[in-house]
Order: C-alpha cells, then structure tokens, then sequence
C-alpha cells in the first residue's frame, strides 16, 4: 500500500502540474487558519483551577448548524477586493480544539489586509456565544499543562488503546474515525515507543537525576534550572543543553 499511495502520488502531482503549468493571470487568493483550545476554569473553595474542555466536537457541531443557517440567508460573494461575509470551522486532531478560517479567500488588495482583523473577530464571537460560563477559548500555540496530573474535564486516564501514551489519554482525540485511525498507524509504522522520559525534581547528592524506564540515571552535569524538558535524546532547559539517553 505505501509503495502504491507514493507512485501513485507522484503521478498525480506530474499531472496537475502538466495542466496548470501554463496557467497565467490568474487572481491572486490567500487566506489564513488560527487554531485554538477550549478551557474550562474553575474555582472551588478558593482553589483556583484551569483545566481542558473537550466539549471541542459538541461546539463545533452548534458552530455548523448556525453556519448553514447563515449561508442559507446571506449570499457568498466570489471576485477580488470584497471581505469574506462569514467564517468556516474545521475539526482538529484534538477534541478540544477548534480551527477557523474565513468563508472566503481575501483577494490580491490592500483593502482586503483591513479584513482580516474583523474577521478573527467574527470567528472568536462565535465561538464564545456557544460556551459554558467558565469556558474560554485560548489561541496559544499550546496548553502547558498537557499531560499534567487530571488535566481535562472530564478527567480520564492515560495509557488507552489508541494512543498508548502514558500521559494523555485517548479521549483527547477528536471522536472521527480518522483521527484515531492516524494515531494508530503511526504507532503500527514505529513499530515501539522510541521515546520515553520524565525529569524528576529532586536531587540525589546534590545531582539532578532523570527517570527512564524506572531508572535513575545521573546527568552529566548539574542543570542549572530547577525545570528542564526531554526533548529528542536530552534534557534541555533555558539556560543549558545536557545530553542524556533517554531513548529507549
């Protein structure tokens, strides 16, 4: 199968090309995506908590009801040099997430740079108009709890089936079929775990130590941030870079 998706892709990429080679004056289109998580902050008894929503594929299923309805009454408009009349949104890998983009491409204008500001706008008002109180749609890059302690709402455990991750669990993933399907093909493809670490944060003689594995195992050299991250075959923190084999 790899062998046909890669020859046959290939022909296919020739092919397009070979009959848009030649293609000129065409509109010059361009759009953007931003990518965001739902978060759910909570508050009992004075300790306060945020946490990740996975109302993600709920949300987004109320964002394409009232998009059907918008598009049924308002009239898309094609050509340069007009603003896009309305938003789309997209699932992602993950249940929490949600992708925007505009209804339409932007045209080749500098009137249309004054349109993409209203409409990121637009795509975070109607977001919030289908969050719970509490709930706050965030466009960080990422969330810096992953993987720490009950981090979702609900909460659930690691290690499922899917993933085998020993940190996130498989309900993180967007419920579509595809996605649980890529996520078990790239296990199938790996063949093992290549990677797995965690920093302890403790010393043991006044040396930082890392946990592989069930292993203690000395670093080569004191850290010098008290908070370090595994990343590919090291440790790496703000101020310093220490390999170690953390690779399995």
């Amino acid at each position: 199968v790899r062998e046909y998706v890669r020859k046959h892709g290939v022909e296919q990429f020739i092919h397009i090309w070979k009959k848009n080679k030649d293609r000129e004056d065409l509109d010059f289109l361009w759009g953007d995506e931003v990518e965001g998580f739902l978060c759910q902050l909570t508050d009992k008894e004075g300790k306060k908590a945020i946490k990740l929503s996975l109302r993600g594929s709920e949300v987004l299923e109320k964002l394409k009801e009232a998009e059907k309805e918008e598009t049924a009454k308002a009239e898309e408009k094609d050509g340069c040099g007009t603003c896009p009349p309305s938003v789309i949104f997209h699932p992602e890998y993950g249940c929490f997430m949600i992708e925007t983009t505009p209804s339409a491409p932007y045209g080749g204008f500098v009137r249309d740079l004054r349109c993409v500001e209203a409409n990121m706008r637009l795509r975070r008002a109607k977001v919030k108009e289908h969050l719970k109180a509490g709930e706050v749609y965030s466009t960080m890059t990422t969330y810096p709890l992953m993987g720490v302690d009950q981090f979702t709402l609900p909460p659930h455990q690691p290690n499922g089936p899917v993933a085998k991750s020993e940190y996130v669990p498989d309900e993180l993933i967007n419920p579509h079929p595809r996605f649980a399907t890529l996520t078990a093909n790239i296990r199938t493809r790996r063949g093992s775990k290549k990677c797995s670490g965690e920093l302890q944060r403790r010393k043991r003689n006044g040396t930082p130590v890392l946990l592989h594995e069930g292993r203690l195992m000395e670093l080569d050299r004191p850290l010098e941030s008290e908070f370090a991250v595994v990343i590919g075959a090291g440790v790496r923190t703000d101020t310093s870079y220490t390999a170690a084999a953390v690779c399995a």
